[in-house]
């Protein structure tokens, strides 16, 4: 049984998850894995797999990968620097496992976290690694990309690397998924500058219901914008453009 390709793991789509549609594993012999949830289709029929403490063979009870070090190959930086934000930028919050071929972002100061981007080749390990994974929780304490800044809005994106860009004109806040948990409602409240929901394309039709409840929880008033490309993906000035114009 060999990899052949990923598609949408149909649990997670009714659960409102595998927005990029890449979460199920599908293998030669027509059985599927999602290690995401644990979604198990075999050959003869579909039976439930229950999720398991750890992915990847990643240990999710410590803040950083084993092996981390600041020594990031060529090809890594290759890729991150594709997103508009320079070496001189990413070398405090940056470094690399070997043993999981992730470029990781640490967060916080002493670090509090970590998140790890896969680059390496999927056909080296025995089941397809998930594109993204977390070192500790992303979720007991918000992280703010750009305190301080004096844009109009305080902005919630997905990724973190979105938020970096975003964090140039405006507070930001990585979700690191799309559900907008209770550390980040406190910390909105905290700044208390409108609202931005700024998610992915495909979470277009859920926006406003999002955008209305986080105002709820907030008591701030919660605009949203989609655009055809991540935040991470547009220029430095188009960015700005499309802060600015979202003044409340």
């Amino acid at each position: 049984m060999a990899f052949d390709h990923y598609e949408a793991c149909p649990r997670c789509v009714d659960n409102g998850r595998d927005r990029r549609g890449d979460n199920l594993a599908v293998y030669s012999d027509g059985g599927s894995h999602c290690f995401s949830c644990g979604y198990h289709r075999g050959v003869s029929g579909i039976r439930w797999v229950p999720p398991s403490n750890s992915c990847d063979g990643l240990n999710d009870t410590k803040t950083l990968p084993a092996d981390f070090t600041r020594e990031v190959p060529s090809f890594a930086w290759q890729w991150l620097l594709q997103y508009g934000l320079g070496w001189k930028y990413w070398s405090p919050f940056v470094g690399w496992s070997e043993a999981h071929q992730r470029l990781v972002f640490t967060v916080g100061e002493p670090t509090g976290f970590s998140v790890g981007r896969f680059l390496g080749d999927a056909e080296a390990f025995d089941r397809p690694p998930r594109k993204w994974y977390v070192w500790g929780n992303s979720h007991e304490r918000a992280h703010v990309v750009g305190y301080g800044t004096t844009g109009p809005v305080t902005v919630v994106v997905e990724d973190l690397i979105s938020a970096h860009k975003v964090g140039q004109h405006t507070p930001c806040i990585p979700l690191f998924g799309t559900r907008v948990f209770a550390s980040a409602v406190a910390t909105l409240r905290n700044i208390g500058l409108p609202v931005l929901m700024w998610l992915d394309k495909d979470q277009e039709g859920h926006a406003p219901k999002r955008a209305g409840a986080l105002s709820l929880l907030t008591g701030l008033p919660v605009r949203y914008v989609h655009t055809e490309q991540d935040p991470k993906c547009l220029t430095s000035s188009k960015i700005g453009e499309i802060v600015n114009s979202q003044v409340l």
